[in-house]
């Protein structure tokens, strides 16, 4: 399974593209790189952009092998992930991810998550506003 991640983020941070291999062979590295980015969640360290991604790929992964529907994966993939669980500017560099699933011996499927992580409003923000 080929799965391609376009991450757009702020308008000052150009989009790029992520792709990600995954084959039954390599079930053993996959499940252990998940449970480390896990371990560091649950030793309350902050995940970095490429581990937020893994994650979120990690999530797909297992989800299509428990024969989820992308409608369900795309609803529950937001509440994967807090903004305290991310380094300061993760939410802000993934805006918008656009997963295009392609599986051995399938055709390419698409899927967007619109803000996968929460983005708090920010105090400048608010005051911005009000003046």
């Amino acid at each position: 399974m080929k799965i391609e991640v376009l991450i757009q983020g702020d308008p000052d941070i150009k989009p790029y593209t992520e792709t990600f291999h995954y084959e039954k062979s390599d079930e053993p590295i996959f499940i252990e790189s998940t449970q480390l980015i896990k371990n560091r969640l649950s030793n309350n360290m902050l995940l970095n952009i490429n581990e937020t991604l893994r994650l979120f790929v990690a999530y797909i992964i297992t989800s299509l092998n428990e024969r989820k529907t992308l409608p369900e994966i795309q609803k529950h993939m937001p509440e994967l992930l807090l903004p305290n669980q991310v380094m300061i500017g993760v939410p802000e560099s993934m805006r918008k991810l656009t997963f295009t699933i392609t599986p051995n011996d399938a055709d390419s499927e698409q899927m967007s998550i619109e803000a996968p992580i929460r983005i708090e409003p920010y105090f400048l923000n608010e005051q911005k506003q009000t003046a």
